[in-house]
């Protein structure tokens, strides 16, 4: 299975109408897509809804997708037909869903933080696809 690719469809979509980023072009553009992502604020704004900075703020919930990164990337000023190779940039860093930007793709993060704390103090992390603590 080492020469095997991974794709999901969505209800209706063909394999034959998957389109594949260059992986030349994702490595040579993530440099500037990922500073852009930090400038806009796009990557803080994402942070505070999975882990706020008030114990006061309900915590958004990941679901797996890029629910919540596609709002607010749209919201930071990107324009839809960009989110097709930012995406790209932040799978090809490990952010599969909203909360890996966080965790891979992303330099720094609270939720980051706050996950690593919680295992130096041996303490179960926060889950945040809402399974656990």
């Amino acid at each position: 299975m080492s020469n095997t690719v991974w794709f999901e469809l969505a209800p209706g979509e063909k394999a034959e109408d998957l389109s594949y980023p260059d992986d030349e072009l994702i490595s040579a553009i993530a440099p500037d897509v990922m500073s852009v992502l930090e400038r806009s604020g796009a990557l803080s704004a994402l942070d505070d809804l999975l882990c706020p900075q008030s114990a006061q703020t309900p915590r958004a919930s990941c679901f797996g997708d890029y629910r919540h990164a596609r709002d607010v990337f749209l919201a930071r000023g990107f324009k839809e037909e960009e989110l097709f190779d930012v995406f790209h940039v932040l799978m090809a860093k490990g952010g599969f869903c909203d909360c890996e930007i966080l965790y891979n793709a992303a330099d720094t993060s609270r939720l980051k933080a706050e996950y690593w704390r919680a295992r130096a103090e041996n303490r179960e992390p926060h889950d945040p696809h809402g399974r656990g603590v």
